[in-house]
């Protein structure tokens, strides 16, 4: 008997889609505070890559590298107001927690505007970076059951071929 959801013991499946939901979903609205400065991810504007999850000998994997483009605005202590972007070049299976690199852009910068990206570095960064370390298990949760079959439910190998 064959299963074709492991053929040759991998499975696979796609899930930028998916992965693009969830990082709508889990990074908009994220809000950071510092020394009277506020700040608030607005938008994902972009999610490119790829994400996978795979089966392979029984075991789960994620491999997933995205690049993401987050807008921002924010309000700073002296009432003014300022957008700008997070561009996040890799989110990665193997990146650490504290390797993420986050470029940080205002709208027409100027020195009062400047002063939001230190509460973005001081308190969206950790709060993204904290997403970012649940992704793989959430992902797993999500879609495990698309990929992994229980070795009681494989069935026995075909019989062999008789000439």
């Amino acid at each position: 008997m064959s299963n074709w959801k492991n053929v040759n013991n991998w499975v696979n499946k796609n899930c930028i889609q998916w992965a693009r939901t969830y990082f709508q979903d889990e990074l908009v609205g994220l809000k950071g505070e510092k020394d009277g400065h506020q700040v608030e991810i607005t938008k994902m504007v972009e999610c490119t890559g790829d994400v996978d999850l795979n089966q392979r000998k029984g075991k789960i994997i994620t491999i997933y590298d995205v690049a993401l483009k987050l807008d921002w605005k924010g309000l700073a202590a002296d009432g003014t107001e300022a957008t700008g972007t997070i561009t996040i070049p890799e989110v990665a299976h193997d990146t650490e927690e504290d390797e993420y690199v986050f470029q940080i852009s205002v709208n027409d910068d100027n020195n009062e505007k400047s002063v939001l990206k230190k509460p973005i570095k001081s308190s969206l960064v950790p709060l993204l970076q904290a997403k970012f370390s649940k992704f793989s298990q959430d992902l797993i949760e999500q879609h495990k059951s698309d990929v992994y079959i229980e070795a009681s439910e494989l069935g026995t190998a075909a019989p062999p071929r008789t000439a």
